[in-house]
């Protein structure tokens, strides 16, 4: 990755002269450094911003774990399952993307 420091946990990133500009006048306001503010910042985006991706291997490999010690799941319970996603996505919305293939409804 460009302007990335691994061993020392250094990342260059231009954030354009606004951005920029903002984040020095806040810094100065508050007393923090740049680094925690930044640091924060980034904290809380990734807290707020799950990787899906990870997220849906890591169900995925549960699913195959449960599978391996219980026996395969039932048509029954893939249908219960599926219907259960509908719901918590609500997939029925014209225009929306199917949470589970990222394919349009």
């Amino acid at each position: 990755m460009t302007g990335l420091n691994e061993e020392a946990g250094r990342l260059s990133v231009d954030l354009g002269q606004d951005l920029t500009a903002r984040l020095r006048s806040y810094v100065e306001g508050s007393r923090r450094s740049v680094c925690a503010v930044v640091a924060d910042a980034v904290e809380e985006y990734l807290g707020a911003h799950p990787d899906h991706e990870q997220l849906r291997a890591a169900g995925l490999a549960a699913m195959r774990e449960y599978e391996a010690e219980f026996g395969a799941f039932t048509e029954a319970e893939r249908a219960e399952a599926d219907a259960r996603i509908d719901r918590l996505f609500d997939t029925a919305d014209d225009g929306q993307h199917d949470a589970r293939d990222g394919s349009s409804v």
